[in-house]
């Protein structure tokens, strides 16, 4: 009973002393790079917003093309899913007329191939 304890309390002081140190060891991490930081704020000079606001690599880009709508891949989108459910409504409205297995699955599309 009493090396039970003994073993407990010898966990328990060794389980602390690890989380000390490790406690220890972060709080001195964050104040090296706290202090690293603050040294190099001081020696960094603002960027002037111009820079910031337009990368020299874009600007040719946005002189050459002309503007594109915000809309242009929702428009694209939306007249690719259109096309799509007319020609499901196809498929239907044929089985619907002629039922029969071969008119109910139509046959897959032929992938994109470059040659």
């Amino acid at each position: 009973m009493e090396a039970t304890i003994v073993f407990v309390l010898l966990l328990g002081f060794l389980l602390g002393g690890l989380t000390l140190i490790l406690y220890a060891g972060y709080q001195s991490t964050e104040q090296a790079r706290a202090r690293q930081e603050l040294e190099h704020s001081a020696d960094t000079v603002p960027a002037p917003e111009v820079a910031v606001e337009m990368p020299g690599f874009f600007a040719p880009l946005a002189i050459d093309r002309p503007p594109v709508s915000p809309f242009a891949f929702d428009d694209a989108l939306l007249a690719a899913l259109e096309t799509h459910v007319k020609a499901e409504q196809a498929i239907v409205r044929q089985f619907v007329r002629y039922p029969s297995i071969d008119s109910l699955y139509r046959p897959g599309r032929q992938e994109l191939r470059v040659h």
